[in-house]
């Protein structure tokens, strides 16, 4: 169950919405997580990773479901 409240998730403008875990973005990151923690913006930290393997071995590690068709 996600407890986070969903005003302080950024918005993935290409859907609209908070991202997603598994969204790859222009540069090839994948996106892991949002952290409970608030950056300057006001938005909550966002977790990243470098490339998929990086994301699937934190995601198994974290019991992360994410969706593969994302971009």
């Amino acid at each position: 169950m996600d407890l986070m409240n969903e005003q302080y998730k950024r918005i993935n403008t290409l859907t609209g919405k908070p991202f997603e875990p598994g969204f790859k973005d222009e540069n090839g990151r994948y996106f892991l997580r949002y952290l409970n923690k608030h950056g300057n913006d006001g938005y909550y930290l966002e977790e990243w990773k470098k490339d998929f393997d990086s994301f699937l071995n934190k995601a198994v590690e974290l019991n992360i479901s994410y969706d593969s068709d994302q971009q």
